[in-house]
């Protein structure tokens, strides 16, 4: 094995979000993985985390493929044997003009997509991904989520996800992949691993680059990276936010 240091794999960590992440744990002197099925863009991104004194690997991988995924499992398995922390942050976001739509009209190909890409992915790359956690001694699984998935939250007024209609194929994704953390975070009690979601809330990325209120990418990584770094008292199965300096617990 190559090191005894915690290994750290982010899927879409060649840009923004995941690359801040990325960033951040490496500080902390893990080995990062930078989960990204553009090589090109992989590659850049170790490059830019090693010229800080990161030690950073590209791990090619398309969440949405299961040959793509089943490479980087046996990837991290004959270099390093186990996988410390997964965060699962790559994903579809409601950017494209294509991604407006009310409830009332939009396509069954469109929910599909998000279904298939922001909670079906999500699912099959922590089940590959698994029994290399379980030969870890901390392990932790981040599932990097959204209020926009709580029902709760949405149907609050006053809340920002409050006064119009949540674009339905994101939230309804959002909505299944936290049941997901919920779930797996209690058949995994007694395991020694954590499972729990994160909002990096509004975000200076492709969504939140032209909001004066949005939090910039290291606060956005905050919730996700103190996650990765639980203690064994620390939670598990819960969801934690991190919007302008106030780190909550929001419900489910």
């Amino acid at each position: 094995m190559e090191t005894q240091k915690k290994i750290a794999l982010i899927t879409g960590a060649n840009r923004g979000l995941g690359l801040e992440i990325a960033r951040q744990l490496g500080n902390k002197g893990m080995i990062v993985l930078v989960g990204a099925r553009n090589e090109m863009a992989g590659v850049a991104a170790v490059e830019k985390l090693s010229q800080q004194g990161i030690v950073a690997h590209f791990l090619p991988l398309d969440i949405t493929k299961a040959e793509s995924i089943a490479a980087a499992v046996n990837q991290v398995k004959n270099q390093f044997g186990w996988l410390d922390v997964l965060v699962n942050n790559a994903a579809r976001l409601p950017v494209k003009p294509e991604d407006q739509h009310n409830p009332s009209d939009i396509s069954p190909e469109l929910l599909a997509a998000y279904i298939d890409i922001n909670f079906m992915a999500q699912v099959a790359i922590t089940q590959a991904f698994l029994p290399l956690i379980r030969l870890s001694a901390t392990g932790r699984i981040v599932n990097m989520s959204s209020t926009i998935g709580s029902v709760t939250l949405t149907s609050e007024p006053l809340h920002q996800n409050g006064p119009k209609p949540a674009r339905l194929a994101y939230a309804a994704a959002k909505a299944a992949f936290n049941m997901f953390t919920v779930t797996l975070a209690k058949e995994l009690v007694g395991t020694g691993i954590k499972v729990n979601a994160a909002d990096p809330g509004l975000t200076q990325t492709e969504v939140g680059q032209d909001r004066p209120n949005a939090n910039t990418v290291e606060q956005g990584a905050k919730p996700a990276v103190w996650l990765s770094c639980l203690g064994d008292d620390g939670p598990t199965g819960c969801f934690f936010t991190h919007w302008h300096n106030h780190e909550t617990v929001n419900p489910w």
